[in-house]
């Protein structure tokens, strides 16, 4: 893939005990902004913040498209190893084996992609992001890294890949891509002032694929 920007944590590559180290790690694939589309970025942020002040603002560092949301490797450990009894062991060679099937996915070139519009997205709506038109390739690549998803819950024993991923917290909306970039936590308009929302310009995100592992 085409080189990157350095990871707030650097993933080890095949190391043993991988589950010990990857304990409190969010994994999940992303596309990352270029410099003139975290700026647009920022602007539709603190713009919108201004409506509703209490929002938390995502960290310039943190800005980013999820192709694909993995979650917290100990926490994956543990609901696995309730519903198949997996063993560490061989959790920890389906993630290195996942892990570098993922990075292996990616791209080695970047997307652009036209921003839509603002929206709430999660559970309760909550989360303010702005919204991105798709492409064909990039669709490719986010059903390449599902079927990577599933071949590794097959690894893990499960079966019914499909189905266990729809009832996970941290994978029930992998099957399907959304492209959005979230700006907000603990933000919500009331309807009627939806149409206070900042405009969003009308320049394309320029987004390069990279795989992380964010320590939180």
């Amino acid at each position: 893939m085409a080189a990157s920007p350095s990871d707030p944590f650097d993933p080890p590559r095949g190391a043993p005990e991988i589950l010990d180290t990857l304990a409190g790690v969010r994994i999940y694939a992303q596309l990352k902004p270029d410099a003139a589309g975290l700026a647009e970025l920022q602007r539709l942020q603190s713009a919108a913040r201004a409506l509703m002040p209490r929002a938390r603002a995502v960290s310039p560092g943190r800005l980013h498209l999820t192709l694909i949301h993995f979650g917290k490797a100990d926490e994956a450990y543990g609901r696995l190893a309730q519903a198949t009894g997996i063993t560490a062991e061989t959790f920890d060679r389906a993630l290195a084996a996942y892990l570098a099937a993922t990075e292996a996915a990616l791209p080695g070139h970047d997307f652009v992609l036209a921003p839509v519009g603002l929206a709430g997205f999660g559970l309760n709506g909550s989360t303010l992001a702005l919204e991105c038109s798709t492409t064909p390739e990039l669709e490719e690549v986010h059903a390449v890294l599902y079927t990577v998803l599933l071949e590794f819950l097959s690894a893990c024993g499960v079966p019914d890949p499909a189905s266990y991923a729809a009832q996970d917290p941290a994978l029930a909306f992998s099957a399907v891509l959304r492209p959005h970039v979230s700006i907000l936590h603990g933000f919500r308009l009331p309807a009627d002032a939806a149409g206070d929302l900042p405009v969003v310009g009308p320049a394309p995100l320029r987004l390069t694929p990279l795989p992380v592992l964010y320590r939180v």
